[in-house]
């Protein structure tokens, strides 16, 4: 694949066997090995901290015996804090297996499993390369249970979200030996956010009524610009009835239209103080269909026309 840059290369600062399995074994907490698949066992390894994530790409190749490890309590016991890790195979496949379950990753897509759990894989194409990111779990919204859950699952083509999250890890892999200090907390953000994405998808379980009210207000603040944004459009975002998206906002302060409409006409104070453009322009860009309408709802909600804040505000 393209993603793979030239200095990644097989041919260049190959490590072998029992090494190579020491490092992988650092770069991707506490592991144990099959040692009848090390002695054929070359590759290389990059692998960074990002931020509070541990991003690391792999290339390797395997004799006849593959390659096979696994995460027993020992290993477990090793790392008190507990991760999430998200892999995905860049050229051949990974099996892995619990007590209970079994998947095979295939090139482009994801598999996720939960440091605290026991975990085997086995890799026995000649040839195979991956990417992985650990997370600590204190950074997720999912709790400790909702992560339990998610252990040894599996990302493909059949999820919304596969092709957004895989197209992210290839650009991680590529980026992996740049200077990234400036950036690291942003692009550990960036991340971690995408899996939550990620992780909501899995989650099939009724939503909490808090939580969701406070879903909703950030994606209210996310799209507050977007004229179209109304309980139908947030409806469908979220997957739930417009009736019910009515009856989350029925115990606050504003039902959700006037909570939509108060939170353009508060970010719009901004663009009144600081912008040099005309109040019709913020009109537009906030929602309203004119001038008149805008300045209306703006007394109702603040006691003032918009052109008395600008200039009480500017003076």
């Amino acid at each position: 694949m393209e993603q793979s840059r030239k200095e990644f290369t097989l041919s260049e600062h190959l490590i072998q066997g029992e090494k190579l399995s020491r490092i992988i074994d650092m770069s991707h907490l506490a592991w144990s090995f099959d040692a009848r698949g090390l002695e054929k066992l070359a590759g290389n390894v990059i692998s960074r901290a990002v931020g509070p994530l541990r991003i690391t790409w792999i290339n390797m190749t395997l004799g006849d015996d593959g390659f096979r490890g696994w995460r027993n309590q020992l290993d477990i016991d090793k790392s008190p804090e507990k991760y999430l890790t998200i892999v995905m195979p860049i050229t051949g496949y990974i099996k892995l297996k619990t007590a209970d379950k079994s998947i095979r990753v295939n090139v482009n897509e994801l598999a996720i499993w939960d440091s605290s759990q026991c975990i085997d894989f086995e890799i026995t194409d000649s040839r195979y390369e991956h990417i992985s990111v650990i997370i600590p779990q204190r950074l997720l919204r999912a709790d400790e249970s909702s992560c339990r859950d998610l252990h040894c699952s599996h990302l493909d083509e059949t999820n919304l979200l596969s092709e957004l999250c895989v197209q992210h890890m290839i650009t991680l892999s590529k980026f992996l030996d740049k200077q990234l200090r400036p950036y690291e907390m942003s692009l550990s953000n960036v991340t971690v956010n995408i899996v939550h994405a990620v992780l909501a998808s899995f989650d099939n379980s009724p939503r909490d009524k808090g939580k969701l009210l406070e879903e909703i207000k950030d994606y209210i603040d996310c799209y507050i610009s977007d004229e179209t944004l109304s309980p139908s459009t947030i409806s469908a975002a979220f997957q739930i009835s417009t009736r019910y998206v009515h009856k989350i906002f029925e115990k606050e302060e504003y039902k959700i239209g006037v909570w939509i409409m108060r939170r353009r006409l508060e970010r719009s104070c901004a663009d009144l103080i600081g912008a040099k453009v005309s109040i019709t322009s913020i009109a537009f860009r906030w929602g309203f269909k004119d001038h008149a309408h805008y300045s209306r709802a703006f007394k109702k909600c603040f006691g003032i026309t918009p052109s008395k804040y600008r200039n009480t505000n500017l003076a």
